[in-house]
């Protein structure tokens, strides 16, 4: 298993005795941006939850970089994950918000400060880093949350529904930023309903249906 490769074997899921996902087996060499497309309750957000140790699966195990995903200690520093609903609190401003995640995550003062230097001149934010989250848009916040997914530089980047009510500035910079992620090596999941999205960025479509993985059409 010590690859750089992210392998995903066997994963299943159930609540109640439902069945979430069901087997689930693929996998995706770095570099790459993979899609995952599927009705509502198709076990998209699922999927990703699991991978980002949000949740824990019930079958199967997968492994990153060599890496067990039971081996939360080495999985998450190297994962970064973006949730379909925003992990944002309204009254903090941009800045703050960075802040905050940053030593959520550990960082070091000096660090911290480095990352708000950054900020300063990223594309994603760098206009609107003293507004309240509240008041930002749609897109503008959406843009926010990618940014805060990509503190520490993570291998693995898991976002779901990245892209829902921003708007097409807010779309076109995002994309952008994907591209240079994938460019520099990075594996890439993302779950969106938006087929046409999902086409033009992805390498490879992942479709599930009821939980489960089909083949390749």
């Amino acid at each position: 298993m010590a690859n750089d490769k992210l392998l995903v074997r066997g994963l299943g899921k159930e609540w109640a005795a439902h069945k979430v996902l069901t087997d689930i087996h693929f996998e995706q060499p770095p570099g790459t941006i993979y899609g995952i497309s599927g009705d509502n309750g198709a076990g998209k957000s699922t999927l990703l939850k699991i991978l980002a140790t949000v949740l824990k699966q019930d079958e199967g195990q997968a492994w990153f970089q060599g890496i067990s995903i039971g081996d939360l200690g080495a999985w998450r520093p190297i994962t970064g994950y973006v949730p379909q609903d925003l992990a944002l609190d309204g009254r903090l401003r941009v800045r703050e918000t960075l802040n905050f995640w940053a030593a959520a995550r550990g960082f070091s003062r000096d660090v911290r400060k480095e990352v708000l230097k950054v900020a300063a001149s990223d594309p994603l934010i760098s206009d609107f880093l003293e507004k309240t989250v509240r008041d930002c848009s749609g897109g503008m916040a959406r843009r926010v949350s990618l940014v805060v997914g990509l503190l520490g530089d993570p291998a693995l980047l898991l976002l779901d529904e990245p892209f829902a009510g921003a708007d097409q500035a807010s779309r076109k910079l995002m994309m952008e930023r994907l591209d240079i992620l994938r460019s520099r090596g990075r594996t890439i999941l993302i779950s969106s309903h938006e087929a046409d999205l999902l086409g033009k960025l992805s390498n490879r479509i992942l479709h599930l249906e009821e939980g489960r993985l089909l083949p390749p059409s």
